[in-house]
């Protein structure tokens, strides 16, 4: 009996170590390294909400949704008037098919870091791209309004559109780059480079 009670401890203690994080590790299966390395990073950066954010992902990816949303409120009460941290939690949610919870979470940017110029951008980026395209300009009208001649973020824009299949919107942004800086020929380098690698011309 006493030998069977030592074999068990000995197992729960074995069951409770980290992971090698070996060759083996990495070539194994994908859902045991994603928890391993949020695990890991977890205990190496308890209180960062990017860290959280990207913990939440990982368990996101094994279809771990009550804890990805335990890591995403934890970075929320953090970090709750950081665009950027909440744009990746609303990106997270929108690449995992969760429509309804990244477009709850990429509002809270716009409510609660309106003047957060690249959490603006790549929000509308980021809803553009999935086809989006009410919802994108949201953020993207915001930034435009804070910078009036942000050829960059226009072009970005546009691409994003060229992306999610909205040529006519892809436009607009890609004339208002080009009438902020019609001299500028890294603009228009730019804008051939979007049309050349969506094949949007098709």
């Amino acid at each position: 009996m006493r030998a069977l009670a030592l074999a068990l401890l000995s197992l729960a203690a074995h069951a409770e170590d980290p992971p090698a994080f070996d060759e083996g590790f990495f070539n194994g299966d994908r859902r045991t390294i994603l928890r391993g390395l949020a695990d890991r990073l977890n205990l190496l950066k308890p209180g960062d909400a990017r860290f959280m954010v990207d913990c939440g992902r990982a368990h996101l990816a094994v279809l771990d949704k009550a804890k990805a949303q335990e890591f995403f409120k934890r970075a929320e009460a953090k970090e709750p008037k950081d665009g950027q941290v909440l744009r990746l939690i609303a990106q997270a949610w929108l690449r995992h098919g969760y429509k309804n919870e990244a477009l709850e979470t990429y509002a809270l940017v716009l409510a609660r870091d309106p003047k957060n110029k690249e959490a603006l951008t790549q929000s509308g980026v980021d809803l553009a791209e999935v086809g989006l395209a009410l919802e994108a300009e949201r953020p993207m009208n915001a930034l435009a309004a804070l910078e009036k001649e942000d050829w960059r973020a226009f072009i970005g824009f546009g691409r994003a559109f060229l992306v999610g299949g909205q040529r006519q919107k892809a436009s607009f942004w890609f004339a208002r780059a080009l009438a902020a800086k019609p001299r500028e020929e890294k603009a228009h380098q730019e804008i051939l480079r979007a049309f050349t690698e969506t094949q949007a011309v098709f």
